[in-house]
């Protein structure tokens, strides 16, 4: 179970950048700077406007609206349900499942548990992660579980999914900024890791008061090192073209509906 409080990183003894100290226990900071600066690029892969820093501020604002309606909403008609399984997008092909076999009432009640801060973690998690019993479902069930806690919670608990830390094959996009040869044992080297990251970002000015910014850079990590196109099932734009890193990025944490808000509200100031 993780812990509520993930506890101090180390400060290290050696300065990797002028002027600053950075905690160095489980990362490489030279391959977080490296995708930190992918992330605010200017690239035609990455925004496209063409504006980085606009679009990385949309997509923290679309994580607030998510983590409010999230934390708020209950469960009381087909179309609540919908709402919690439209905003997971891996989770999307069990809502018909669950609305159909699982029905409002034990949703509601699972649900319910899953939003309950008072109640352990991995409790809070079996509660979805139970409600169907294929081995896939209850994979995508429990991704599902712990990426709410995270928009429920994200002062707290880290996005935590297989494709961020499969703790089992020793996989995902944490792996990609560790210190070579240096590989995460058992959950709380995960959420010092996480922690650590979220301390770096904050230093290179990715300074949030929850760990939005590290499921941002997660994310991202993870679309540029992985074929998106097979990640997502989603059209190709106008040209051939895919979407860019940063809205795939959105798309992966579930944010469309809550950008298409943020746009229109744009819109009318």
């Amino acid at each position: 179970m993780p812990p509520r409080v993930y506890g101090r990183s180390l400060t290290s003894t050696r300065r990797p950048w002028p002027r600053w100290y950075t905690i160095n226990n489980f990362l490489q900071i030279d391959y977080v700077k490296d995708i930190y600066q992918a992330v605010l690029g200017m690239d035609s892969f990455n925004t496209v406007k063409g504006d980085p820093k606009s679009a990385l501020s949309n997509i923290l604002k679309a994580m607030d609206l998510k983590s409010k309606e999230m934390k708020e909403i209950q469960i009381y008609t087909d179309n609540d349900i919908r709402k919690v399984f439209d905003s997971v997008f891996y989770a999307r092909k069990y809502r018909d499942q669950i609305i159909d076999t699982v029905g409002v009432a034990k949703f509601s009640q699972a649900f319910s548990k899953l939003q309950d801060s008072s109640l352990p973690y991995e409790e809070r998690v079996l509660a979805i992660e139970s409600l169907l019993s294929s081995q896939e479902a209850k994979e995508d069930l429990r991704d599902m579980a712990r990426e709410l806690i995270h928009f429920m919670e994200p002062e707290n608990y880290p996005l935590w999914t297989r494709w961020i830390w499969n703790k089992e094959r020793g996989t995902g996009s944490i792996t990609y900024v560790l210190k070579e040869g240096l590989k995460l044992e058992k959950d709380e080297d995960f959420f010092a890791a996480v922690k650590e990251l979220k301390d770096t970002l904050s230093v290179f000015g990715l300074d949030v008061p929850n760990y939005f910014g590290t499921s941002i850079f997660l994310v991202y990590a993870y679309v540029r090192y992985v074929d998106y196109a097979t990640l997502l099932a989603v059209d190709r734009k106008a040209g051939g073209l895919y979407p860019s890193h940063l809205s795939t990025t959105a798309l992966v944490l579930g944010l469309k509906s809550y950008l298409k808000v943020i746009q229109v509200a744009n819109s009318k100031s």
